[in-house]
């Protein structure tokens, strides 16, 4: 039987909820799974750490004799540490390994355990005396716990940032946040890292030395990267007023000195961005009239033919003809293979009823679109070749082993009908932006705002016209006999012959 000092799995809510037990040790195979139990026979507590790919490393499940935690361990310079993270019954195994995550923040900032660090939620805490890593740590732990946590991609640009202000050249990490009050040194490691010049941490080299990719300017990182750490600082400033008004005492910083970045114009405005997208061709919608989009979509289709690249064609299509962000479409499960309970927090497709739902888009709600005749098709096709399968994904991973199940990158693919096509330049957003130059030609102002999924509360007349089902999917059918008919076989054989 494998050492229980060093079980190592794949842990799944199941796992931990109703299969780990004192009373017997699972037997861990080859891939992560539990295979067996055999019996406690020692009667001592063992830990399972958690191999998954979204769990940071040393953390997993301690099972004693009367409960069961998750925990980290992790060694910080030439100490192992230990945390707590929760208990089991109550904590989420999903939720956990964020909470890990920032206990591991914390050790490596600190040097210290989350135990040995003072409870910032509860103490009469100063922000002028917390580096800018500890502020990002608690920032996040926010994040994290609050009501609507934060998406991934929300959690892992915060961790980018981390890593940017601790390189060498920027070293922002470590330092007081009250060190900076005189506001220079925030400025010069903005400029530092927006200048691009990398230096490589000692007894390292470039891959390649002739690369210049390194050297690029990157103004778009800096400005990323600076806005976390100034939401973070701001985030414990305004915590700390509060609990300093309730003590009767002043806080320690009444400005946050990352506010300099804006008020010497380091961030650019609206205007200059704009004028920057079109210096570097950052947008580049593909176009009916100059037949670029005629030539995509034939390159498109004639991909599709190769079984191999079907299901990233058909999802390049869709995100076309639904006019829908990157990625957006891609975790979308067929309806009737779910249960109620997971429709409500998942994106899906009913063909039967003829919408689309995504789930929890970037504006936060879910955007529903009905299935317009093409895109109908198109999912009529994939459905009768996935009749065989349980498998939930309409869009399922090449490889069964896919720890999201579904499929994920158009990148290789896009690049190789960008050359077919004879495309200058494409990328996943520039389908959606296809679309929105299609519908604004068609349609009206209401309409393309339904259909993109925008959401200005500012625009208080955008508000007031309500889009019915009927004329929604009516203006989607323009749209897309609109983006169709610019290749007459991929419109014959996507529309009915009374459309086409």
């Amino acid at each position: 039987m494998e050492n229980k000092r060093s079980m190592k799995a794949a842990l799944t809510s199941t796992m931990v909820k109703e299969q780990f037990s004192f009373a017997r040790i699972p037997i861990i195979g080859s891939t992560g799974k539990i295979v067996n139990f055999a019996p406690n026979t020692d009667q001592k507590r063992y830990v399972i750490f958690d191999c998954h790919r979204d769990a940071p490393v040393g953390f997993g499940v301690a099972v004693n004799r009367t409960s069961m935690s998750y925990i980290l361990k992790r060694r910080v310079g030439a100490r192992v540490m230990k945390a707590t993270i929760g208990d089991c019954r109550d904590v989420p195994l999903a939720q956990a390994r964020e909470m890990a995550k920032v206990a591991w923040e914390v050790m490596r900032t600190t040097q210290k355990t989350p135990a040995e660090v003072r409870d910032i939620a509860n103490e009469d805490f100063r922000v002028a005396t917390m580096t800018v890593a500890e502020c990002l740590a608690m920032y996040r732990k926010h994040l994290v716990e609050r009501a609507k946590p934060a998406k991934d991609s929300s959690l892992r640009g915060l961790e980018q940032a981390l890593k940017r202000i601790g390189r060498p050249e920027i070293d922002l990490d470590g330092r007081a946040v009250g060190d900076l009050i005189t506001e220079k040194r925030i400025l010069e490691a903005f400029d530092t890292l927006a200048r691009g010049k990398r230096t490589l941490a000692a007894g390292t080299q470039r891959a390649n030395p002739d690369s210049k990719a390194y050297d690029r300017p990157t103004v778009t990182t800096a400005e990323i990267t600076f806005r976390w750490v100034s939401r973070a600082v701001g985030y414990c400033m305004d915590r700390e007023k509060r609990i300093a008004a309730n003590g009767g005492r002043a806080a320690s910083l009444q400005v946050n000195p990352f506010q300099v970045l804006r008020e010497e114009g380091r961030y650019r405005t609206r205007e200059q961005l704009e004028a920057h997208y079109e210096a570097t061709g950052a947008r580049n919608p593909l176009q009916l009239r100059d037949g670029s989009l005629g030539r995509f979509l034939e390159a498109l289709w004639d991909k599709r033919k190769v079984d191999n690249h079907r299901t990233a064609c058909d999802y390049l299509l869709l995100t076309l003809l639904w006019g829908t962000r990157r990625g957006e479409a891609a975790p979308l499960r067929w309806r009737h293979r779910i249960s109620r309970e997971q429709a409500s927090v998942c994106s899906w497709v009913d063909l039967k009823a003829g919408w689309v739902s995504f789930f929890d888009t970037k504006n936060g709600a879910t955007h529903t679109l009905p299935l317009a005749p093409a895109a109908r098709r198109i999912l009529m096709l994939r459905g009768e070749a996935s009749q065989e399968s349980a498998a939930p994904w309409v869009f399922p991973a090449r490889s069964g082993k896919a720890a999201q199940g579904h499929y994920l990158d158009s990148k290789a693919i896009l690049q190789g009908l960008k050359a077919s096509g004879g495309i200058e330049e494409l990328r996943t957003h520039d389908l959606r932006r296809t679309f929105a130059t299609v519908a604004e030609e068609m349609t009206s102002y209401a309409v393309v705002k339904r259909l993109l999924n925008h959401r200005d509360l500012r625009d208080v007349t955008g508000r007031y016209p309500r889009v019915d089902d009927a004329r929604l999917l009516e203006e989607l059918a323009r749209v897309e006999l609109a983006i169709l008919q610019s290749v007459e076989n991929v419109r014959i054989a996507l529309l009915p012959p009374r459309l086409s």
